[in-house]
């Protein structure tokens, strides 16, 4: 008993930070008592943390965790007045406890470009699948009056409604007018509303697969000619039906241009340079991504969605697109108004998996850390990678869904946005799949992320032993003491179910989506910080662990 007293006590004084066994360090009990350093591993090569953000991301905007709903499915999600979806907004109430703010919600997509309004509607949508276009939303759509209702059910929300742009005509012009003036009578200035948005990615017009919607000649100037034109009619009918302060410099406010990515048929640098903001009415500079394709061949989760190269590479786009924008004269953020893992609504067994949750969190920190300042995770009903499933039907239950854990993780990470500036940083590590990113609040340090990409399944028949990781960091000295983990775990990558983020579930059965600590996972685990700020921190393949540090 004696022997393990000296031992805590010399833990505790010399303040050795290390998840390695303890037959890997010198004997504690003949370690000085005055609080000199025991010996560390030959192996420890520690990655060095730096005590300031003088290489992190710009501050990311509040809300950073944030969410696109495809508008035909935006009913389902949030409900009406008389039946609202407290299970959704259970869930925007989870990430708002940990981000300081609940979820931004776009409200547009593909359909976005379909819908058109009809005020004798008496459903909130009319909708009709064409499955030879897509099984998945209806490419003929109407909105009715009832539809605005669900603008009014998540407390706390703002929202950006999504403007039809694809159909060039009279008919989608008069919508546009009707639209706004009824979308004011439910959404609020200073409260729930948020920005408009015109038309959902139009460098893809002419080339879509779910219909080619312009010419091959139309360019960047006609696309900001149009986009113009369809605005003001926006601008006008709000003047008339909703008043004058719906059209102040300060409240008409727009995202834009919501291309579907940085090489298709427009070029953003272009369209800027045409005139897209020559009345100063955009707020955001809009983009969207997708790592890649649901039925791209060679997609897997180790070669695509695990894999932190990639993920670099797929943003590093996004980086060069801002770079050249900012060279052209745009100075406002850049964000991501869409994305999500594989484009056309997932695939099954990947973007509803426990990976896709671990890529989620590595490609939110990834954008954070290179300036991409608020991401929009894209979802619908029964798409793959939904972060929940709001009602059931007849092909998916309802449910929280595995991509969700790895929302609530990014917002932990980043904590309280609305408190001050938050930065994120990436720091390279050696492996393809794996990835460490540090968060500072104003010019502290305050959490350290560490994923484990390395793919282990579960579900074979018979599964190998699940190896770990031990990633060693050199932390500011100020930081010594004590951390506490967090982890976001399943049984492997390919689990869809029994996710946790530090012990708690999210799932639908267990209480609506509110958090329930399970008795059988850890909370907050004690990590050991040295005087030499060295820490050690174990990581099990494919999972993650947030380290809160006290610096």
């Amino acid at each position: 008993m004696a022997s393990l007293q000296a031992l805590l006590l010399a833990t505790a004084l010399l303040n050795i930070a290390s998840s390695a066994p303890a037959e890997q360090f010198a004997d504690a009990t003949t370690a000085s008592r005055t609080g000199s350093a025991l010996t560390r591993p030959t192996d420890f090569n520690p990655v060095p943390i730096a005590a300031s953000p003088s290489g992190a991301g710009e501050p990311v905007l509040n809300s950073f965790v944030s969410f696109s709903i495809e508008l035909a499915f935006f009913p389902d999600f949030a409900g009406d007045k008389e039946n609202p979806n407290t299970f959704s907004d259970n869930l925007l109430n989870n990430l708002g406890s940990f981000q300081g703010s609940k979820p931004n919600i776009r409200v547009g997509g593909n359909t976005q470009d379909y819908a058109l309004y009809d005020a004798n509607l008496k459903a909130a949508t009319n909708g009709t699948i064409i499955p030879s276009i897509s099984k998945d939303y209806p490419r003929i759509l109407s909105i009715g009056p009832k539809f605005f209702e669900s603008y009014q059910t998540w407390p706390g929300v703002k929202f950006i409604h999504g403007f039809n742009l694809a159909k060039n005509d009279t008919a989608a012009n008069a919508s546009a007018t009707d639209e706004a003036a009824i979308a004011c009578k439910f959404l609020e200035l200073h409260d729930n509303f948020l920005y408009w948005e015109m038309g959902n990615e139009p460098d893809l017009f002419k080339t879509s697969a779910q219909g080619v919607m312009r010419p091959a000649s139309w360019n960047e100037q006609q696309y900001t000619q149009q986009w113009n034109i369809r605005v003001q009619l926006v601008k006008d009918s709000l003047s008339k039906n909703c008043g004058a302060d719906w059209v102040t410099a300060q409240n008409f406010k727009w995202l834009a241009p919501s291309f579907a990515g940085t090489s298709n048929s427009l070029d953003a640098v272009k369209t800027w340079k045409a005139g897209l903001d020559q009345r100063n009415e955009i707020e955001l500079f809009s983009s969207h991504n997708y790592i890649g394709g649901a039925t791209q061949p060679g997609v897997t989760l180790a070669g695509f969605l695990m894999n932190h190269t990639k993920t670099v590479s797929s943003v590093s786009n996004h980086n060069k697109e801002q770079a050249a924008l900012k060279a052209a004269g745009m100075n406002m953020p850049y964000i991501l108004g869409e994305a999500n893992s594989l484009y056309n609504q997932g695939a099954p067994a990947l973007s509803n998996s426990f990976g896709a949750a671990l890529w989620g969190v590595d490609f939110n920190l990834m954008c954070a850390a290179t300036d991409i300042r608020q991401v929009y995770m894209h979802m619908g009903t029964n798409f793959r990678y939904a972060s929940w499933q709001p009602v059931a039907t007849n092909t998916t239950s309802i449910g929280t869904k595995a991509p969700y854990y790895g929302n609530i993780a990014v917002a932990a990470s980043l904590g309280d946005i609305t408190q001050g500036d938050v930065r994120v940083q990436n720091i390279p590590l050696k492996n393809y799949n794996e990835a460490a990113y540090t968060i500072y609040e104003g010019e502290k340090l305050k959490r350290l992320v560490v994923i484990n990409m390395h793919q282990y399944n579960y579900s074979v028949p018979v599964p190998l032993p699940r190896g770990e990781t031990t990633y060693n960091f050199t932390l500011p000295t100020s930081c010594s003491g004590h951390g506490l983990v967090q982890r976001l775990i399943a049984n492997g990558s390919d689990a869809i179910t029994g996710i946790t983020f530090n012990g708690a579930s999210y799932n639908y059965e267990l209480d609506h989506g509110k958090p329930k600590l399970l008795g059988n996972v850890t909370k907050d685990e004690t990590v050991w910080v040295g005087q030499d700020g060295g820490i050690a921190v174990g990581v099990p393949w494919s999972s993650a662990a947030l380290v809160q540090l006290e610096c």
